[in-house]
């Protein structure tokens, strides 16, 4: 009489079952206390100690100058399900070259080699609202 394992069936069974769910990004405010409301996540290669900085220095250099602000981005029409949706102007900043990611709004990224974040906040980067 032949005899079976159970073991190869059940790993195999096992290895093809659902994946586990992927975490919720961990969102990392750059201020305690909170001031300008700025957050680093989706951290990639980096850590929020070296991303917050760079962060802040986008918003201050945005909000030092309405310019700047129209050198950053621009709102324009679309035909999709946003009415108004950005669309970045200023590619680079201090050596991170700055992204929308996805669609149909975008997550505002900075990648700089193999080191990437998104940047958030309230009205920060982008507000076409």
């Amino acid at each position: 009489m032949r005899r079976y394992s159970l073991a190869a069936p059940l790993c195999a069974a096992l290895a093809l079952g659902p994946a586990p769910a992927r975490a919720a990004p961990a969102y990392h405010q750059c201020q305690r206390p909170v001031t300008t409301g700025v957050e680093v996540f989706d951290l990639h290669r980096i850590v929020a100690a070296r991303a917050c900085p760079v962060a802040l220095a986008l918003y201050s250099w945005e909000n030092a100058s309405g310019s700047h602000v129209r050198a950053l981005y621009s709102c324009r029409q679309s035909s999709g399900p946003l009415a108004v949706v950005p669309v970045l102007l200023l590619r680079s900043f201090r050596g991170w070259r700055l992204s929308l990611r996805g669609h149909p709004y975008g997550v505002f990224t900075m990648t700089r080699g193999a080191s990437s974040f998104a940047v958030g906040g309230t009205d920060f980067p982008i507000a076409c609202n």
